[in-house]
């Protein structure tokens, strides 16, 4: 399912469920109740594509002469609609077809994009940053729970939260990233899920893969449960009933004064 197939029925529920998470927060909050909230990063929060693409910019003019393929798909590159999960499939949109120029830059595009150094380049989610922001005054303690690892990308995750202007670092927030790159994205949310359900009761959980989502729902079946309309990993099972679709946070947002 894509963003484009959301009925605007599914849509109006999203919506509705989303207001309902602010609403059991602040309930929460004022019986003096710990309550938590869970943000995956990587296509929930943040639409990585520009990394992706930003990278692939950098490759073609440091390695113009061995990348000449992905050099000259720049000269008509139009969006971001060509980013696909998988850079295989990215570059064979973009005309990239030479082998050895295929494995240059799946090597360069894996130092930079696994990286601190190039997360900044990674645009928030619409209405994302607003809709944490408000759980987050409401009063849950927003944990971040990405598939990242320690080694290579905590700085690069907190400077980018701080740099587009989410809660992080200060009271009321978590970090939440793999010890070994190697450790496989389910096992590890699976086996953090167990401590996180130590930490108090969690009302609401954003992903944007259906087996993380599957996971987490049935670790903790009384939170809302939002799976975010992005791009996830090919093959990847149906997602369980229950689950909110949402394109991205805008259906939250207040009104503005006008």
């Amino acid at each position: 399912m894509t963003a484009l197939n959301l009925t605007s029925a599914a849509a109006k529920r999203g919506a509705g469920a989303l207001e309902r998470v602010i609403s059991r927060v602040r309930e929460r909050t004022v019986g003096q109740k710990s309550t938590l909230a869970i943000f995956d990063l990587d296509g929930t929060l943040f639409d990585n594509r520009t990394r992706t693409i930003f990278i692939l910019r950098e490759i073609s003019e440091k390695f113009d002469s061995k990348a000449p393929q992905l050099a000259a798909a720049f000269e008509n590159f139009r969006n971001l609609s060509i980013v696909d999960y998988s850079l295989d499939v990215t570059l064979r949109q973009l005309g990239v077809s030479r082998p050895a120029e295929i494995a240059l830059i799946k090597q360069e595009w894996a130092k930079r994009f696994f990286s601190d150094n190039y997360q900044k380049y990674d645009m928030p989610i619409p209405g994302a940053k607003a809709y944490v922001e408000r759980v987050h005054k409401a009063g849950a303690t927003v944990i971040y729970l990405t598939g990242r690892d320690v080694g290579r990308m905590l700085v690069g995750t907190t400077e980018v939260l701080r740099l587009y202007g989410f809660p992080v670092g200060v009271e009321g927030t978590m970090t939440i990233v793999k010890k070994e790159a190697e450790q496989d994205d389910e096992l590890f949310k699976r086996e953090v899920s167990a401590y996180i359900d130590r930490l108090g009761e969690v009302v609401a959980i954003f992903e944007n893969e259906p087996a993380n989502s599957n996971i987490l729902r049935a670790r903790f079946p009384g939170a809302s449960s939002f799976f975010v309309l992005t791009q996830h990993k090919p093959g990847a099972p149906a997602l369980d009933p229950g689950i909110h679709r949402i394109k991205n946070f805008r259906a939250a947002e207040r009104p503005r004064a006008v």
